[in-house]
């Protein structure tokens, strides 16, 4: 059994699981995620217990190998890794991107993919801090790395930028003033702006030293055919004067293609230094390689010749490589140290050109390639040249692989910079020069020479000779000087340089190079020693050879200058090896060493004589620190042994190079300052010396020595020793102010002359008159300490007297402007220097004279650039001095800032004091922030204040009005506020201050600061909101008493506004974000609420005046989402309650007045009121409150208004009325942004309903102009017109002008009632037109005609009026207009919004959409909801349910009595039909069900009732919305006789409709009065009236009922009254029908005369209103269309039909315009009746199954067939089977003859025979689009083949009425016409049941059969009728219930024995549930 026991005694252990652990099945697991944090309390063998820090109460256990264990701390209670400050801040950094990345990974936002890169590097880059493997150098790269990534990507994101200093960690705030912190934000900035534009490159952007560049080189490899060993001299060229730049390289090259030198192998790097800029802007710079052979005079053929390279560079040294390798140059200087025979012969050369590299912009790395061609018999230089010029090079197949990279900086920086290049001694190969900028230290006694060529005789040999040079250093005894010279970096030093070779050339041209390095001290005795030698090229004879020549030259000339640069001769002397004594080794000392020391002469000594015709040339270059070649130097240094020549050579240094200067500068200066002060005759040199130290000055001053200054200080300070120097300078220096500002000679027209002597004395004199005074000071320092400071006062009067002649200079009205400025520039150097030896108060005194003595506008910018200067000297942090300076400084700050001037200059300086007062180190500052405060805060605040935003010094002047707030104590208030009171200026202040931050923290102006920038924002809000607590006393204090408004109401605005800023709403923020903000800055926003709140109390009996004003800004205060802020500024609206309650009524009373006359009570709080129900609606409309804030708004108002006697009442209902506003404010606000637009109208709706029962006008209005646009928005223009007429309803038909509340928007322009109701009633008109209620638009234009013709008497605006009238009076007859079909639609269920939940209401559907379309709808605005499918009412677990479930069902409309007008009238079907669906209030519906209570048959007529349920909604529709909820609801019950009443008086209403249709229009089509008279006269097997002759009209029915005598005695009335109906409509049937249809037309008058002999003996004979005048074809309305009867909504042919006309499907009474169908053949149609027959049929009473399962068939082959499923999207789902009472616009597709009767106008006019596809091509293009949900469904059907029909007369009856025993199941079906691959059909409700575009030409009647011709295309692939339920034909009737068709054939039709393809079962809908 396993032990768990605690980790640790005192505390838990941490750490992060590694793996997802998932094991919920087995009992006590902790499941884990990778990353997740857990805290680990106990722990066993391989377990831990413990839980997660997310989920602190889910605790359990978890495998150990899961875990990784970490150092943790705690903070604020929570558990955090141990990690460094960056590494924290990544983790939070990705956290809080993590979530950002994935939204805009969702959005498919662009930046996605650039953050993923930069979280994916801060991952890399905390993965390698986290490490611990990183150098530090490192660690610091990638932490600024880091926290540039962090920068760009906040700034990317729009994220708070981060304040850093220069190590990448972040800055403490609190620890820096105000205008210090704006400053690191603008640093921030520009850093973030760098990093971005240098995004691209990796590492970190440093700044170089422009001054200094490198260039390192990396040797890869040389592939060339090697025989011998070679050395390769690597130099920096120079193109254009072919010279080389650098010292050479040396790589020891072996034969093996591999280094000689071990050290080497793999290491080959050099790093030339010291190239100035002018180095990189050559025109063509090289890198240049010398090969040079070492081995014999000419190639020798070896076995190892080969192609080689570098490959082989990593193979060991043998140990002959090691022994070759050593074959070079020797120390010794004889060929080797072992005697082999070694000659340097030329091998080749290599160069590239590096401009290209050297000139980028940034730090070039890069592989070249070094072209080498061998030397053949040219010269090396030759060669070199040749290859420059690419000439004669032929073609080149050697070449030099090498890496280059281009670094700058100094040699200091690039080994701290790039310690990877620098890890190992780099060899440095330095400028043959100096640098371009000369560093104290460097130390430097190069002397570079070059061996340039020679001449030489023959002399006994036949033949050119082999020359070698052999060069080395020798003492004055001729002795050599070992290890001094060096043929490049990465050689070591060697005694002696022996020369190339050059085969049989007496005239050699060399131009060879190398470094002779001479100690200093041994400079001076050497000289350089030439043996001259012919090598031949045997090697047995050449061991014999001797030197044949000899030449030298000295280092040092006999003056003490080193020798000089340039191109020397040599002499050269023939050794006769005989004579010469070797053991003199200096004996040719004695003889000239140049051409030129020659003069002629022919000098020998024994062994030695003179060459005449020989020489060699060779070229100097010194680069000495120590050294000089300048013989005006040396005299100036040794003046006292020369002092006769003194003068000369102190007017000499001025021509001495700067190079020479800086290095003896100490030497010189000394010698300047002996000169100074022993010279006997002053007059005469101090000021001769006094103008060399200047020079000296200067010339350290310069650009290029600058680093020189350094050596200066250190001179001055440690060197300098002159203690009498100090009275010679001043004295000198007095002179030359005196003489310069001495009134001078002045020309004719009294302009001054040239400028004197004197002036530019003084103004070199005053530029660097700063070195000056530091060595008057010094040199007083040295004397008084020597003095014990004895003569102090005589000094300090010299120096008083000093400055005031400065002061003196400043006022000459001379011109030395430039001297003046000068001085100012060097004031404050001087001025710190002056403290060591005078008194700080005179000092300061002095320098605020000489400020003050400038004129004003003179100097300024220098004058300005000295005060800032002064600011940062130390004797501007003395307290004493700074009390002195400081208001000198700000008075001439404020001057300048008045007058626009230097404004820059006075920032900085500002800047500067404000941060050095902050520090801790200054003493005291608070007098110092008074004279600040006194001075500039005004004129600093106006300046900021008027300040266009856009500049950039805005923010710079915030800043320093912020930073002076910041410093600001009471003392300081009190103090200003004294002094301002006392001016007068006190209003004016606190007015301009509450402004200024008003406007600082307000959302309207363009922010001072950046948005981003989050610490500089809060730091401002904690500065003002102290600055608000002080000023809060000083409102009090100065303007309550008297009392001041326009304070008191700027402090309220100023102090809400800086409350509800956003950068203070914490809540706004995410978790990084706000615990940032509370550990540095806390919620400020309750100390402000306080201080608000306060100030409020404070107001006393003034609080009404401030009643309406504030109620917006304080109640925006109060909706901040923190409760104890809430909880204290609530109660305000009960005080203001109070205030305005007890207000006086009387104007000129106050508040305090009512106390004594409660008469005077105002009684209410009207204006309190109205403020706060239109503000919260626009607070609430903007975002603000919550339902916490409703809930304690409600609970903190109630206490107050119940405790109170008066306002208990009102101020209940009040608080009541408010609570109910903000529900429903904040209901819709949620709302409106749904995607469901009923929502968010019925909101809309709700509220303005809500301000209509205030009687808010101006809400009212405001909220009925939003449902308008609403309405627009989606087209409901009859909706937005009835909306508009709500504005039309509260304005008069007078000239009244407008008041504020009833303007509208829209019509701005309107000014009085009547002209903004006029308008308004143009603009409801125009919706109306467009959608199509000219109904409506006409009464609209009557009220208008009225006005204008018996109030305004307008006639041409009434004409105009009557025209617009006329025209919608024309378009009710002549355009298409579809009746909108109504749908119940009930709420179930708490998952819908409030205002929906279990409620029912009445939807007016769109134009054409189908009762599938509208549940598609429904089920799209409602995504979470199901729908129903039975209308059972549901029980409370669906109600009562988080659910939501929708019940959908078609009702019909009941019209009202404005429809009685039209009875008895032959009228117009358009006029007619608007009635019928518009202006209604009440619906109906009903389902058939049988009573089988009574017995018999269950099909019997007499069982077939209707239970009807009427709705009556609380507005008529259409309205202001396309719904209203129901109010009232009545279910009642149809008995069977009811029904056939109603049936029969439907039928004859159609006869007679069609009969006046015919009668007044000729053209019409004859076919569907065919087909309804055929129906009705020959019922087939429906029966006909007969069925309600056997059921109702029988003796013993009445005695069953005999209640029921009247209707039964109606019934026999309505039969009767149908015969004459029938005659004439037969009669005008024989009139118009064509030849093809006589034999029909004989059918119909055989039946007909039966059926009338048989009514008329029953019922007797009735005539009819109806005469037929054959002669009568024109009407008096030229354009009539069908009756209701071919309404494709009315679908009822059988007097003895069951169905119900409102069973909840479609009803019509009038015939739409006809619209194209699908169906290919309307006579194949017979079989279209999809509704079942009230008949029995034996396919349907299959269907009698308890089980609801979908009944079967069987085929002829016996199998089983599902019975033809019915698609949701083609009928109405609450419809039984039972229900055939009307067709519905949504089963268009399962149309009877009946539907398939109705067709457009059209297409019943013109010819007998028209061409039904003109109709289709016609009306194609008017018709709207299918849904594409519907299309799917549609697509996912395989097409069913209709079933055809047998002949009428010989089939068998087995249509019947269906039965079913649920008179709620569903009934659908799908189309199966050839939809899917034509476009679309119209929508059901605006298609007509009957189509005829598959008609053939010619409709024949056969004789015999009366069979009907038509043509069938393609019966497989387009299907013969949309009906997928009946397998017979049926003619629908309305006159008789369903009549057998046993009188017709198709002709053509399908074989009826087939077998049918079986019909797939239905597709369930994803949104359905079917509820029992």
């Amino acid at each position: 059994m396993s032990v768990w026991s605690d980790c640790n005694a005192k505390q838990a252990e941490f750490g992060i699981a590694k793996c997802n652990f998932d094991q919920e099945t087995k009992p006590h697991r902790l499941n884990l995620d990778v990353g997740d944090a857990v805290i680990i309390l106990k722990e066993t063998t391989h377990w831990y217990y413990g839980y997660r820090q997310k989920a602190k109460e889910t605790r359990g256990i978890f495998p150990k190998s899961y875990i990784h264990l970490c150092e943790y701390k705690i903070v604020n209670g929570e558990y955090c890794i141990q990690r460094t400050d960056i590494v924290e801040e990544i983790t939070k950094v990705l956290l809080e991107w993590g979530s950002i990345a994935k939204n805009y990974f969702l959005t498919t936002n662009p930046k996605f993919s650039k953050i993923r890169g930069k979280m994916n590097e801060l991952n890399n880059n905390r993965a390698a801090l986290i490490s611990g493997n990183l150098p530090l150098d490192e660690v610091r790269k990638v932490k600024l790395l880091a926290t540039n990534q962090i920068d760009t990507g906040n700034r990317l994101l729009g994220l708070d930028m981060v304040v850093r200093d220069e190590s990448g960690d972040i800055l403490d705030t609190n620890a820096i003033c105000t205008t210090e912190l704006y400053e690191q934000h603008m640093q921030a900035v520009h850093r973030i702006d760098k990093a971005n534009r240098l995004s691209s490159e990796r590492g970190t952007p440093r700044t170089p030293n422009k001054y200094s560049h490198n260039i390192l080189l990396h040797v890869n490899a040389f592939v060339c055919k090697f025989q011998e060993d070679s050395d390769l001299l690597f130099t920096l060229f120079d193109g254009e004067t072919h010279k080389p730049i650098s010292e050479n390289y040396v790589v020891k090259w072996s034969r093996m293609g591999i280094a000689r030198d071990i050290d080497q192998i793999d290491n080959n790097r050099v790093l030339f230094t010291d190239l100035s800029k002018s180095d990189l802007n050559i025109a063509k710079m090289y890198l240049v390689c010398y090969a040079i052979r070492i081995g014999s005079m000419e190639f020798k053929d070896s076995a190892e010749s080969k192609r080689t390279s570098m490959s082989i560079a990593n193979s060991m040294l043998n140990a002959s490589s090691r022994k070759a390798s050593q074959l070079s140059v020797s120390s010794s200087g004889s060929s080797s140290s072992n005697g082999e025979y070694i000659i340097r012969r030329p091998f080749g050369v290599a160069c590239k050109d590096l401009t290209p590299f050297i000139n980028k912009s940034d730090d070039f790395r890069g592989n070249i390639d070094l072209p080498f061609i061998m030397c053949e018999k040219d010269t090396l230089d030759g060669t070199l040249r040749k290859l420059i010029a690419n000439k004669d090079i032929g073609k080149i197949d050697s070449k030099m692989a090498v890496t280059i990279e281009v670094l700058r900086g100094d040699i200091k920086q690039i080994k701290e910079e790039f310690p990877r290049l620098m890890h190992t001694n780099v060899p440095v190969a330095r400028k043959m020069g100096f640098p371009e900028v000369i560093l104290p230290g460097d130390v430097r006694n190069d002397l570079y020479l070059t061996i340039c060529s020679g001449e030489f005789s023959r002399i006994a040999k036949t033949s050119e000779k082999n020359v070698e040079v052999s060069v080395c250093v020798a003492n004055e005894q001729g002795y050599l000087m070992p290890g001094v010279l060096s043929i490049g970096a990465g050689h070591q030093p060697i005694d002696e340089y022996k020369s190339v070779v050059y085969y049989h050339d007496d005239k050699p041209k060399w131009q060879e190079t190398f470094k002779i390095h001479v100690p200093i001290e041994d400079f001076k005795q050497c000289h350089l020693r030439f043996v001259l030698k012919h090598r031949s090229s045997n090697e047995q004879k050449d061991r014999t050879e001797k030197p044949f020549g000899l030449a030298y030259v000295r280092l040092m000339q006999a003056n003490g200058t080193t020798i000089t640069q340039g191109q020397h001769i040599l002499a050269v002397y023939k050794i006769d090896h005989k004579k010469y004594d070797k053991t003199v080794a200096n004996c040719y000392l004695e003889l000239p060493s140049t051409v030129a020391e020659l003069q002629g002469a022919k000098p020998s000594i024994s062994g030695l004589t003179l060459l005449p015709k020989d020489q060699l040339s060779i070229g100097v270059n010194l680069c000495s620190t120590k050294l000089t070649q300048s013989v005006s130097l040396l005299g100036l240094l040794n003046w006292s042994a020369h002092k006769e020549t003194l003068e000369q050579s102190l007017n000499a240094l001025s021509t001495v190079p700067g190079e020479e200067v800086v290095k003896f500068l100490q030497d010189i200066l000394d010698a300047l300052f002996n000169i100074l002060v022993e010279n006997d005759q002053p007059e005469k040199y101090d000021q001769l010396v006094f103008m060399s130290i200047i020079h000296l000055i200067e010339t350290v001053s310069d650009l290029k020595y600058q680093h020189f200054l350094t050596v200066l200080d250190v001179y001055i300070n440690e060197s300098f020793s002159f203690t009498l120097a100090y009275t010679k300078l001043m004295d000198v220096l007095q002179k030359n102010i005196s003489d310069a500002i001495t009134p001078k000679e002045k020309s004719a027209d009294g302009n001054d002359l040239e400028e004197s002597v004197e002036v530019r004395r003084l103004y070199k004199t005053t530029r660097y008159l700063h070195y000056v005074m530091k060595f008057v000071i010094r040199s007083r320092v040295l004397y008084a300490e020597m003095n014990c400071n004895t003569d102090y006062v005589d000094f300090a009067t010299r120096l008083q007297e000093l400055l005031r002649m400065f002061i003196d200079m400043i006022g000459c009205p001379s011109n030395l402007l430039k001297s003046e400025g000068a001085l100012l520039k060097n004031l404050h150097i001087i001025a710190t220097d002056l403290m060591q030896v005078f008194d700080q108060v005179r000092l300061s005194v002095s320098i605020v004279e000489i400020l003050e003595k400038f004129p004003p506008r003179r100097l300024t910018q220098s004058k300005m650039g000295c005060i800032k200067d002064f600011v940062e000297t130390k004797l501007f942090t003395l307290p004493k001095c700074r009390a002195i300076l400081l208001p000198v400084f700000c008075k001439h700050i404020k001057d300048h800032l008045d007058s626009k001037e230097e404004i820059a200059e006075c920032i900085n300086i500002m800047n500067n004091i404000l941060k050095l007062l902050f520090r801790s180190d200054v003493g005291a500052t608070h007098n110092d922030i008074r004279d600040i405060m006194i001075i500039l805060f005004r004129t600093v605040m106006k300046a900021a204040h008027s300040l266009d935003r856009d500049t950039g010094l805005v923010g710079k002047f915030f800043a320093i009005m912020l930073g002076i707030l910041q410093r600001m104590d009471a003392q300081h208030y009190e103090y200003f506020v004294k002094d301002l009171h006392q001016r007068g200026e006190l209003k004016h202040f606190v007015v301009e201050i509450l402004l200024v931050f008003e406007e600082l923290v307000s959302p309207h102006q363009k922010a001072v600061f950046p948005r981003d920038w989050m610490d500089m924002i809060m730091h401002q809000n904690t500065v003002i909101l102290g600055a608000l607590k002080h000023l809060t006393v000083v409102i009090t204090d100065y303007f309550l008493c008297p009392f001041e408004k326009q304070i008191w109401s700027n402090f309220f605005q100023c102090s809400i506004a800086f409350l509800v800023q956003s950068p203070l709403q914490l809540n706004d923020f995410n978790d990084n974000k706000r615990q940032i903000v509370f550990a540095r800055y806390r919620d400020i926003r309750k100390d402000t609420a306080m201080e608000i709140r306060k100030m409020w109390f404070q107001l006393g009996q003034h609080k009404p005046k401030f009643v309406p004003q504030l109620v917006e800004p304080i109640l925006e205060m109060s909706m901040i989402p923190e409760k104890e802020l809430r909880q204290e500024t609530i109660p305000i609206f009960f005080d203001m309650m109070q205030c305005e309650y007890y207000s006086s009524r009387l104007e000129h009373e106050s508040y305090g007045d009512t106390k004594y006359n409660n008469t005077h009570h105002k009684g209410n709080f009207s204006d309190f009121k109205t403020a706060m129900i239109e503000k919260l609606d626009i607070l609430i409309g903007a975002g603000k409150g919550d339902a916490e804030y409703k809930v304690l708004f409600e609970k903190i108002m109630m206490e107050r208004c119940a405790a109170h006697n008066t306002l208990n009442v009102d101020g209940t209902a009040f608080v009541q009325m408010v609570t109910r506003l903000m529900d429903k404010l904040l209901e819709y606000r949620f709302i409106i942004q749904d995607e469901s637009k009923e929502n968010r109208m019925a909101c809309t709706f709700s509220l303005l309903q809500f301000y209509s029962e205030v009687d808010l006008k101006e809400m009212y209005i405001r909220y009925v102009y939003k449902l308008c646009a609403l309405h627009m928005e989606f087209e409901d223009y009859t909706e937005a017109a009835f909306t508009l007429k709500l504005h039309t309803e509260l304005l008069r038909w007078t000239d009244t002008d407008l008041s504020h509340q009833l303007r509208s928007y829209r019509h701005s322009n309107c000014r009085t009632h009547r002209q903004l109701k006029e308008a308004l009633y143009f603009e409801i008109m125009e919706y109306f037109d467009k959608g199509k209620q000219w109904e409506c638009a006409i009464d609209m234009c009557r009220v208008l005609a009225r006005q204008y013709e018996e109030e305004v008497f307008d006639y041409l605006k009434l004409a105009e009026l009557l025209n617009r009238m006329a025209l919608f009076y024309e378009k009710i007859i002549k355009e298409l207009r579809h009746n909108s079909e109504y749908f119940r639609v009930c709420f179930y269920g708490r998952g819908f919004p409030r205002f929906l939940q279990n409620r029912v209401f009445i939807f007016r559907g769109k134009e054409y959409e189908r009762h599938s379309d509208f549940c598609a709808r429904m089920l799209v605005q409602h995504p979470q909801a199901e729908l129903m499918q039975t209308l059972e009412a549901p029980g409370e677990d669906i109600t009562n349910s988080d659910g939501q479930y929708i019940q959908v069902n078609k009702v019909e409309p009941i019209m009202g009595s404005a429809f009685n007008k039209f009875n008895d009238k032959i009228i117009n079907n358009e006029i007619v039909k608007y009635f019928t669906a518009n202006n209604v209030q009440k619906f109906q519906f009903s389902r058939p069900f049988r009573d089988s209570i009574n017995g018999g048959d269950r099909d019997d007529v007499r069982n077939l009732w209707l239970e009807r349920t009427e709705l009556l909604i609380r507005f008529p529709l259409p309205g202001i919305l396309r719904w209203f909820p129901v109010i009232e609801t009545n279910t009642f019950k149809i008995s069977p006789l009811e029904r056939a009443v109603e049936i029969m008086k439907d039928t004859n209403r159609d006869i007679r409709q069609l009969v006046i249709l015919h009668k007044s229009d000729e053209n019409l089509h004859i076919n569907p009065l065919s087909m309804k008279l055929n129906g009705i006269v020959d019922p087939a097997v429906m029966g006909g009236f007969a069925k309600y002759e056997e059921a109702f009209l029988t003796e013993e029915y009445l005695e069953q009922n005999p209640d029921d005598k009247d209707l039964v005695e109606e019934l026999k009335e309505l039969i009767s009254n149908q015969i004459p109906l029938l005659e004439i409509a037969i009669q005008l049937h024989r009139l118009r029908a064509p030849e093809s249809l006589k034999a029909l037309q004989e059918h119909l008058e055989g039946c007909f005369a039966d059926m009338q002999q048989h009514v008329e003996l029953r019922y007797g004979r009735k005539s009819c209103d109806l005469k037929f005048e054959r002669d009568s074809v024109v009407m008096r309305r030229p354009n009539f269309f069908l009756p209701p009867l071919f309404d494709g909504s009315n679908n009822r042919h059988s007097e003895t039909s069951m169905g119900s006309s409102d069973s909840g499907l479609s009803k019509s009474t009038f015939l739409p315009r006809p619209q194209t169908n699908s169906i290919k053949n309307p006579f194949s149609g017979l079989s279209f009746n999809t509704r079942p027959s009230l008949g029995h049929s034996p396919s349907i009473k299959s269907n009698k199954s308890k089980d609801k399962t979908p009944s079967k068939r069987r085929n002829k082959d016996g199998k089983v067939k599902e019975r033809e499923a019915h698609s949701l999207s083609s009928s109405q789902w609450y419809t039984p089977p039972l229900s055939t009472i009307t067709s519905t616009p949504e089963k268009e597709t399962n149309t009877s003859i009946a539907s398939l009767a109705s067709t457009s106008n059209s297409s019943l006019s013109g010819p007998k025979t028209p061409d039904p596809h003109v109709l289709t091509e016609e009306l194609t293009p008017k018709r709207p689009l299918r849904s594409e949900m519907e299309k799917e469904r549609r697509l996912s059907r395989p097409a069913s083949i209709a079933t055809p029909t047998a002949s009428i007369k010989n089939f068998p009856d087995t249509r019947s009425l269906s039965e079913s025993s649920n008179r709620n199941s569903v009934e659908t079906t799908d189309s199966t016409s050839e939809e899917d691959v034509r476009p679309p059909p119209l929508p059901a409700k605006a298609r007509d049941s009957t189509d005829f575009t598959s008609l053939s030409q010619n409709l024949d009647w056969t004789p015999n059969g009366y069979a009907m011709l038509s043509t069938i295309s393609n019966t497989s692939s387009s299907s013969m009728s949309t009906t997928s339920t009946l397998t017979k034909t049926s003619i629908t009737n309305t006159t008789y219930e369903y009549l057998e068709t046993t009188n017709f054939s198709l002709v053509g039709a399908v074989d009826g024995n087939k077998p049918r393809p079986p019909t797939p079962p239905p597709k369930p809908s994803r949104h359905s549930k079917h509820i029992p």
